[in-house]
């Protein structure tokens, strides 16, 4: 039984069981244990209809990433391609770069549930290969990268020895003193870490976000940017909707949502120079799903308020080829879905440039 219940946990990360992921709207999102804050969720649809574009005075030279689970993998790949400006990344339950080779099959046996465990030194290679070919960054990029690793002891969708295996492969590149790696125990399983949000932490139920008595956002964003203000108990900055229609034609048909969303600290927005922070969420995560869960409830946006932070929030959607909303780290979209030119990855390239002025 219990092989079969990691089966089924590895099909849904992949989308390849479209009926599994028990309930994937925001209306399955509001449960009792995870109630999705209605207020700001509509304030933000509303803000959605009016709001222009941002352009706000961001440091671009020195951005950051953040991901789970698919959106673990894409934070990665884009920190690769994008070394020259992705100068940290933070991976909750992800793996190595070009881990699937774009197979669907070896995303789902070696990247997720690590049979056989990821193959490193052909990660290494590609990154090296890609490099010298300038479909992605120098490599040389990476060596002074902050890096911060988290998955739970009992994730049963993306194998622990997976993210073993993603330390394995930074450290061919990043300073072993530069890499922070948690593997919590006990009972944490597939979910974004915070301390009082979302469901039980050893649940793997929508919204993938856990009450695990731990701050995964605070102590990335430390790994990340060393010493970092108090976060706000109470936020003062606001949700901004981001067209990315405007960043990348049909976004749809590449699997993507026509709305980002940013979270901008009021000093942002009043002109102060602010770094940027993308994050990507996971499969049956975005705001098509489970509404402001992930972009509003990760816990990110508390410390962003206090330390001149723009958070970007990215969002997938579901599609035919990806039925469960999850990014492109294994070819669904695009043969170049671990290059600078994959379309998602050159969407969000361009959303960062296109809200600094």
């Amino acid at each position: 039984m219990e092989a079969v219940t990691r089966l089924i946990a590895r099909s849904c990360f992949l989308g390849t069981l479209a009926a599994c992921g028990g309930g994937s709207d925001v209306g399955d999102a509001g449960d009792a244990k995870a109630p999705l804050d209605v207020a700001r969720l509509d304030a933000a649809d509303a803000a959605e209809e009016t709001a222009p574009v941002p352009h706000l005075n961001l440091d671009t030279s020195s951005v950051t990433v953040s991901g789970i689970s698919s959106g673990g993998f894409m934070a990665v790949q884009f920190h690769v391609a994008f070394s020259s400006i992705v100068k940290g990344a933070a991976v909750f339950a992800g793996g190595p770069y070009d881990c699937s080779k774009g197979s669907v099959s070896t995303a789902l046996s070696s990247c997720a549930g690590g049979s056989p465990p990821p193959d490193v030194a052909a990660s290494v290679t590609a990154t090296n290969d890609n490099a010298q070919s300038g479909a992605i960054d120098p490599a040389s990029g990476l060596q002074d990268a902050r890096i911060f690793l988290f998955v739970g002891a009992d994730d049963n969708v993306v194998n622990p020895v997976v993210v073993d295996a993603l330390q394995t492969y930074y450290a061919s590149f990043v300073p072993s003193a530069s890499i922070a790696y948690v593997n919590r125990r006990p009972s944490t399983a597939h979910t974004w870490p915070t301390l009082d949000y979302g469901v039980p932490c050893d649940s793997v139920t929508p919204p993938y976000v856990g009450k695990c008595n731990y701050d995964g956002a605070g102590a990335a964003l430390a790994q990340l940017y060393g010493t970092l203000s108090p976060a706000a108990t109470t936020l003062g900055g606001q949700f901004v909707p981001v067209p990315q229609d405007a960043f990348i034609a049909d976004p749809g048909s590449h699997s993507l949502d026509d709305t980002a969303y940013a979270y901008v600290p009021a000093a942002c927005a009043s002109g102060d120079v602010c770094k940027v922070h993308v994050s990507f969420h996971g499969c049956l995560q975005g705001a098509s799903s489970v509404g402001d869960a992930f972009y509003a409830h990760a816990g990110l946006d508390e410390w962003a308020d206090t330390n001149h932070l723009v958070v970007l929030y990215p969002q997938a959607i579901k599609s035919g080829a990806n039925p469960e909303g999850c990014w492109d780290f294994w070819g669904y979209d695009s043969p170049d879905f671990a290059k600078k030119t994959g379309p998602q990855m050159a969407m969000v390239r361009a959303m960062i440039d296109g809200i600094a002025h």
